[in-house]
């Protein structure tokens, strides 16, 4: 067989006969096919845009023309308003209304390419800066002409508070009064205005565009933040300063370097009376005066922390600041105002002799006062920024100033009252005294520093040095919804407060340095945070400072669960030398979850308290979708550092307060700053 096989030979093929075309592929043809597609939609884009060019090269330049002119007719308006030039700054806003239409026009000729994507962004962004500057140029001419009419028989530089007429402040009042319509249209315009704003993207414009909407994005801001602080006074004011009828307030003074909830000790109260913009009454008392008196009559249990630390079983005027809420302070105060008094009546009536501070007999208190508008709390804090505008004041033979009216007034009312033999019931007159001579030199300045004096003033409320509350249910709404009220704010989201109380340490806070430290991490789809406030007490053994002796609160999301607390103490290292652990208070009021618990520190030490929970889950879904957002809302009275060190579990987009440069592009969020106002924060993903 294999024989067979070897002589078999078969014909060999001739390859040379074969010829074979190479073959283009499929995907080479189609690459072609779509190279020919693209380089004639590029032509097709090129002329368009070409012809576009033609069309609307002259709309754009005269657009962009008109908008430079807006922007600088504004930066002239925001300089004689400085200025008080109001007639003039009107014009110039209205030059920079002119403008922004004139370019809105333009623009609006531009509807072909508005679809266009990309295109399309550009002149959206443009649209929103147009928008927001016709708005708040229409409202702040209103606002600017409005201030021009009020202030026009005021004119003379000569002129002072003081030497102006009653007649002269109705008429003033009168014209607010009359343009609340008006006012109520411009903030209407206002809020529009931040809308478009807001809608302006940050990213994603070509950069002539960006670079020349941003000087208008930057003084946009600039000119609504100024009419918001102007509409609130507008209409705060002749409500608050009795236009309609005299207004009588509760006056209390929280003295702050003896730190509690809503800002201080209340060491000082008194009755204000307000009419027609005119200061009718003020008259201030040491507030043991009413509460000795009234003491052995109103019964009424304390909260427990103050039953022990302070020792005090029962209310009094002074104690009723226990709440951080000041609006549910101001109503106690003002329920308890009353029953000391009425009490107090009672004592006259039936012939008792009305004891006052360490049961010295005195003869009388500040005669009460039925219908009271409401209660204005101040701290003295805001007597250093008054004291700088009108200079050192003599008051009592002791000079004050706006670096020394603190210690001042605490070694008058604290020991010096007796070596000059002033009556024990009496030694805080001073207050009364020092405020008169404020008064009388405020009223005195020239009206060209009332500026100043707003600044002051806008400061004091922002930091909580002065907060109102009114009886009036439209007046209060208006208040808190400025933030000047100090009411602890509804939130969804994540939210911070720490509170603390002075119990029995004099007044050893104004040499406690605080920072308070936020952070949480993801932990097994769990956000765990942490509080923890560092207390440094830089104050000796003192007449007026000692140990501090703190109560602290924490308020947390609403649901949030405690899981483990540091630093707690029973009581201080006199009243329990054994350091025992102290208990930690669990409890919710103002829709809100706190945690409580006592420390002490001694002088020239540092004393840490901490908190760890479990945040809601509403605050990791919240994050899931997308955004993190975060108010921290500070205690009046006191300005304490503040660290947060956000982990998340994914990487960050943008944050409001931005962080470091050194700090983006990361999963963690980090801040650091003094904690003068109440902040909020949003973190997108």
């Amino acid at each position: 067989m294999s024989e067979i096989n070897q002589n078999l030979e078969f014909p060999k093929p001739d390859f040379s006969q074969i010829t074979e075309r190479p073959r283009k592929s499929y995907w080479k043809k189609s690459l072609v096919l779509i190279i020919k597609i693209f380089l004639a939609v590029l032509v097709l884009a090129i002329i368009f845009l070409a012809v576009l060019g033609a069309l609307y090269y002259k709309d754009l330049q005269a657009a962009y023309s008109f908008s430079l002119s807006a922007k600088g007719n504004l930066d002239l308006a925001m300089h004689q308003l400085t200025n008080r030039e109001f007639k003039e700054a009107a014009a110039s806003i209205k030059l920079s209304n002119d403008d922004f239409n004139l370019a809105q026009k333009l623009l609006d000729k531009i509807k072909l390419v508005r679809s266009v994507p990309y295109i399309g962004t550009q002149l959206k962004a443009v649209d929103q800066v147009l928008i927001a500057g016709i708005k708040l140029t229409d409202s702040g001419q209103k606002v600017v002409l409005l201030i021009d009419d009020i202030t026009a028989p005021l004119k003379n530089e000569s002129i002072t508070y003081a030497t102006i007429t009653t007649e002269q402040k109705k008429e003033i009042l009168n014209k607010i009064v009359q343009s609340e319509s008006m006012l109520n249209e411009v903030q209407k315009e206002i809020d529009e205005a931040d809308v478009a704003i807001e809608s302006i993207p940050a990213n994603g414009l070509v950069k002539p565009l960006k670079d020349g909407i941003s000087p208008l994005k930057e003084n946009l801001p600039k000119v609504k933040k100024l009419i918001d602080h102007v509409l609130p006074l507008l209409d705060v004011i002749p409500k608050v300063v009795g236009f309609d009828q005299a207004k009588t307030y509760l006056f209390l003074l929280q003295n702050n370097s003896e730190l509690r909830p809503t800002g201080g000790f209340i060491g000082t109260y008194g009755i204000l009376k307000l009419q027609d913009g005119e200061i009718k009454e003020f008259d201030t008392d040491n507030v043991y005066n009413l509460d000795r008196s009234a003491q052995p009559i109103v019964k009424e249990p304390t909260p427990w922390p103050i039953a022990k630390y302070l020792e005090q079983k029962n209310w009094s005027l002074r104690d009723i600041n226990w709440e951080p809420d000041f609006p549910t302070t101001a109503q106690k105060s003002l329920d308890i105002y009353k029953k000391e008094n009425l009490a107090l009546i009672d004592l006259k009536k039936s012939g008792q002799k009305i004891l006052g501070e360490k049961g010295v007999i005195i003869t009388d208190v500040i005669p009460y006062e039925e219908n009271l508008y409401g209660v204005i709390a101040i701290t003295p804090e805001i007597l250093g920024g008054l004291l700088k505008l009108t200079g050192p004041i003599v008051a009592q033979d002791m000079i004050f100033t706006d670096t020394n009216y603190q210690d001042q007034l605490e070694l008058m009312v604290g020991k010096l009252y007796q070596e000059l033999n002033v009556p024990i019931a009496e030694r805080k007159g001073i207050i009364k005294k020092l405020s008169d001579q404020i008064k009388i030199k405020l009223f005195t300045l020239p009206l060209s520093k009332v500026p100043d004096l707003l600044d002051i003033a806008y400061k004091a409320l922002d930091q909580k040095q002065v907060m109102f509350y009114s009886v009036d249910p439209d007046l209060e709404k208006l208040i808190l919804a400025k933030n000047w009220g100090g009411e602890i704010q509804k939130t969804d989201n994540d939210y911070l407060m720490v509170v603390d109380s002075n119990m029995a340490s004099l007044k050893t806070d104004q040499y406690v340095d605080r920072t308070i430290n936020y952070s949480f991490a993801n932990k097994n789809g769990d956000l765990i945070a942490k509080v923890t406030i560092i207390y440094k007490n830089n104050a000796d053994f003192t007449w007026k400072s000692t140990r501090l002796r703190t109560y602290a609160r924490v308020y947390v999301p609403l649901g949030s669960e405690l899981i483990s607390s540091q630093g707690a103490m029973e009581n201080d290292k006199i009243k329990d030398p054994s350091h025992q652990p102290g208990q930690i208070e669990k409890g919710q009021e103002f829709d809100k979850t706190y945690f409580g618990a006592f420390i002490s520190i001694e002088p020239h030490e540092t004393g840490v308290l901490s908190f760890e929970y479990k945040l809601p889950k509403k605050i990791v879904e919240q994050i899931n979708l997308g955004t993190y957002n975060l108010l921290i809302q500070k205690q009046p009275g006191v300005i304490p550092n503040l660290t947060l060190d956000l982990k998340f579990d994914k990487n960050i987009k943008s944050a409001t307060p931005a962080e470091e440069q050194k700090e983006w592009f990361n999963n963690s969020y980090k801040y650091s700053a003094a904690l003068d106002t109440d902040k909020s924060f949003v973190v997108s993903f």
